[in-house]
């Protein structure tokens, strides 16, 4: 009984994470006037690129794992995307947002 106390949370976060892939699969898109961010299910922003602050990169040693997550700050919002989430590399993403538009 106790496997099944986690066991259904559990597939329910993983379904939810599944669907969010479905029907949001694009998180981070730029174009000449800025970048459109995707939160959650249907939370889609449009940011001009001067209103963009500040991108980074926060890298992370924990466990002898390395993670990656990409930082955009907008002043009034911190934006952040994993690797998962981008389909690409943190550091390369960031690299490419700074030629585009910073």
């Amino acid at each position: 009984m106790p496997g099944v106390v986690l066991a259904v949370p559990a597939a329910v976060l993983l379904g939810g994470m599944g669907l969010r892939d479905i029907l949001a699969p694009v998180r981070l898109a730029m174009d000449e006037s800025g970048i459109t961010v995707v939160h959650g299910f249907a939370g889609r922003r449009h940011v001009p690129w001067d209103a963009i602050r500040d991108i980074e990169v926060d890298v992370r040693r924990r466990w002898g794992l390395r993670s990656e997550m990409l930082e955009i700050d907008t002043g009034d919002h911190l934006h952040i995307f994993s690797a998962h989430d981008l389909g690409a590399s943190p550091t390369e993403v960031a690299a490419a947002l700074r030629r585009r538009g910073m």
